[in-house]
């Protein structure tokens, strides 16, 4: 196996989701969001761990990472985040996938494609309730889903939406597009009807606005052990499931006056110690980490020098003792009593944890185990 690999600890993602059952309220179902390959964890692993430990469906952000899941024997409801086009209609339908709808002509389509298949297709619709980026507004939710509703071929499932500033302390505009959510559903009641499944909450209001829960919860970040933000989540207790490594694969001394790695934007200032890991931006480390992060040998940090190549990075080890060809290298995770956590590298970068996590290129091998 290549040198360079990611850790993923099952125990951790088995430990979070419970936490996650725990702050949950009790009526309320847990859709465990797997998009983007788990964010990055490797979706199949993760995905069957969740369902054992409380999920009862899935959430994907694009037909293509449902459809693996179905071919993978994932039978349980699986949610599609994102909108989809008419043209995909028939193989949502085929693979019994759940789209999310908020134009009338990828309703059709879905529909359409149902009857042609003989079979049904259940469907949840998105409103938007203050973040503007798909979903129906107010004006437009409840003369849509009443149309929705005369489509033969096709259900009404669920209605969500997704709040934008719920990882903030100040909870001020999620209120009100909670409200804005609130009065949709109440109109529609006022209509009879009652649409089975309502759903609100991201991770930071499952952590932190327990009002909002409502019939199932959309965990996401908080699944893999990481806060949604620093404001947020102080009653959950998570841990982080993944760390990035890799191995020494070169060592040397240099002397004074030695520039380091393309552009030599580090010149050693002594006798220098440099050792090379055979991880680079392809793998998803990176550029911007050059002469700005550090890495773990020996339970040590060693600031990384010079910029981070494709494949490649060369790290100061000169205040270790000896360094050898094949120690572990840790990019971010724990080794010894040391940490880098995926937050100071997001933070390095001025971005975000999910971001880091969802960088690890497929190229970099997942390696599974149950740290308990």
């Amino acid at each position: 196996m290549r040198p360079t690999w990611v850790e993923i600890d099952l125990h951790a993602i088995k430990h979070n989701i419970k936490e996650i059952r725990r702050v949950t309220h009790p009526g309320a179902a847990i859709m465990a969001v797997v998009k983007a390959n788990a964010y990055g964890h490797g979706v199949l692993p993760v995905a069957s761990v969740l369902l054992a430990n409380g999920a009862t469906s899935l959430a994907v952000a694009i037909p293509e990472e449902g459809i693996y899941l179905r071919q993978q024997g994932i039978t349980v409801p699986i949610l599609l985040l994102g909108l989809t086009l008419p043209g995909q209609a028939e193989e949502i339908v085929h693979h019994n996938l759940t789209p999310t709808v908020a134009t009338w002509d990828s309703a059709v389509a879905l529909a359409d494609a149902a009857r042609r298949l003989g079979s049904s297709v259940g469907v949840f619709v998105k409103l938007d309730t203050g973040m503007h980026r798909i979903g129906l507004q107010f004006h437009e939710a409840v003369g849509f889903v009443k149309n929705l509703l005369t489509l033969q071929g096709l259900t009404v499932q669920g209605i969500f939406t997704h709040f934008s500033m719920s990882d903030l302390q100040d909870k001020s505009y999620t209120h009100r597009q909670f409200q804005c959510f609130q009065q949709v559903v109440t109109e529609l009641r006022n209509q009879d009807i009652d649409i089975p499944l309502k759903s609100t909450a991201n991770s930071a209001a499952v952590s932190d606005l327990p009002a909002t829960h409502l019939d199932i919860v959309r965990p996401g970040i908080i699944l893999y052990g990481l806060p949604p933000s620093e404001e947020v989540g102080g009653n959950l207790s998570l841990l982080p499931a993944m760390q990035f490594k890799t191995r020494v694969i070169y060592v040397k001394k240099v002397p004074p006056g030695s520039k380091i790695s393309y552009g030599g934007t580090f010149t050693t200032s002594a006798k220098t110690v440099i050792a090379t890991l055979p991880v680079g931006y392809a793998d998803g480390y990176n550029r911007l980490l050059s002469n700005r992060a550090d890495v773990l040998i020996q339970g040590t940090r060693c600031p990384v020098v010079g910029r981070v190549c494709m494949d490649q990075i060369t790290v100061d080890v000169t205040h270790l003792p000896s360094v050898a060809i094949g120690e572990e290298a840790v990019l971010f995770g724990r080794q010894g009593q040391e940490e880098i956590s995926v937050d100071e590298i997001a933070g390095i970068l001025n971005t975000i944890n999910y971001e880091v996590v969802c960088w690890v290129s497929d190229r970099v091998p997942r390696v599974y185990i149950n740290r308990e």
